[in-house]
């Protein structure tokens, strides 16, 4: 009866210290995939990356012109506002669990849009819009799931 007793109260103890956490956090909660839960922030398009072969292609930094997108939200909803190499652009999206987000709407005056800007028109909801996002100091990568390319964009402002 003792070696039961043993047993259980071994048992006990080892499932509660399994549990405990350092500074009262929660262990069993996954980290957290971004430093924050926003976009929130002017953006400078720095680079394409090809995810798939690790390709990069950077911008081609034509004197006085850069992709740059502003983006406001709340953590749920937000608004885009920004410019080309030639054009205006802005948009909205929203923001879901697990760094997720969704463009609903994207567009601008598109006119003589060169290549590389060009593939920085973000598609919207009903072009693939939906993907992932990961903010680390300050970078901010999209990656969109219907795309092999990602963004990389450095903080601006």
């Amino acid at each position: 009866m003792k070696r039961i007793a043993y047993s259980i109260f071994f048992l006990l103890f080892v499932a509660l210290s399994a549990f405990e956490c350092d500074n009262g956090k929660d262990c069993c909660a996954m980290p957290p995939c971004s430093e924050i839960a926003s976009l929130s922030g002017t953006w400078r398009l720095d680079y394409f990356q090809n995810t798939a072969t690790g390709a990069i292609d950077t911008d081609p930094e034509i004197s006085g012109k850069s992709v740059v997108f502003t983006f406001s939200d709340d953590q749920k909803k937000g608004t885009i506002s920004g410019n080309t190499f030639v054009n205006t652009v802005s948009g909205a999206y929203t923001l879901g669990g697990n760094c997720t987000f969704k463009i609903t709407s994207f567009g601008g005056s598109k006119v003589g849009e060169p290549e590389w800007s060009r593939k920085a028109w973000l598609p919207s909801d009903s072009t693939g819009g939906k993907g992932s996002y990961h903010i680390q100091s300050n970078k901010l990568i999209l990656k969109f799931d219907q795309n092999p390319e990602q963004l990389v964009f450095k903080k601006d402002k």
